[in-house]
């Protein structure tokens, strides 16, 4: 009898047990899913060129890629909006903000999965007492890094009147840290 009583006193708090350790197991599972699908997510934010990137420019001769001597390097920013939009800003060493307008283009992935993508942008130019000159534009092949926190550009650059005419061309190179 005693041993009856046993069993049958411990067979609910053996269902307990069993619907208690299920129960944690499947809480655990969706805590580790969730945090997997967290970390795939700040992984695909890594891989994507979506969002703000400080950036140094360097002017470089075409023909022979050099740097420019005595021109200075330009430091700023680019922010690749969803949906194919940027915006940029840059000034070089030595001159000011009220040179040229904030740039404003577009941009593309070229190949899926391999990182390489192109943009145009277009900003204005002024002189000194904040008359129009023109305008200037840049095309760009980018590669973005592996790790999809760096990426270098190629750029090809018209330096246009204010009629549209091209009056002058370049290249330089760039480098992109994600910021934040």
């Amino acid at each position: 009898m005693k041993t009856r009583i046993m069993k049958s006193a411990a067979t609910p708090f053996l269902a307990f047990v069993l619907l208690f350790v299920a129960a944690q197991v499947s809480v655990f599972g969706q805590q580790t899913e969730e945090a997997q699908a967290n970390e795939d997510q700040t992984e695909a934010a890594k891989q994507t060129l979506e969002g703000v990137w400080r950036t140094l420019v360097t002017p470089r001769n075409c023909l022979t890629g050099e740097p420019i001597p005595n021109v200075p390097q330009i430091r700023g920013l680019f922010t690749f909006h969803q949906g194919g939009t940027m915006t940029e800003w840059g000034v070089a060493g030595g001159s000011g903000p009220a040179l040229r307008s904030p740039g404003h283009g577009l941009w593309k992935r070229l190949r899926p999965g391999r990182g390489e993508h192109a943009f145009t942008f277009i900003h204005l130019r002024y002189d000194g007492s904040g008359l129009l000159l023109g305008s200037q534009r840049i095309t760009a092949a980018l590669e973005f890094s592996p790790f999809g926190n760096t990426f270098t550009a190629t750029s090809s650059i018209q330096i246009i009147d204010v009629n549209e005419n091209v009056i002058g061309n370049g290249c330089a190179t760039s480098v992109g840290t994600r910021f934040g």
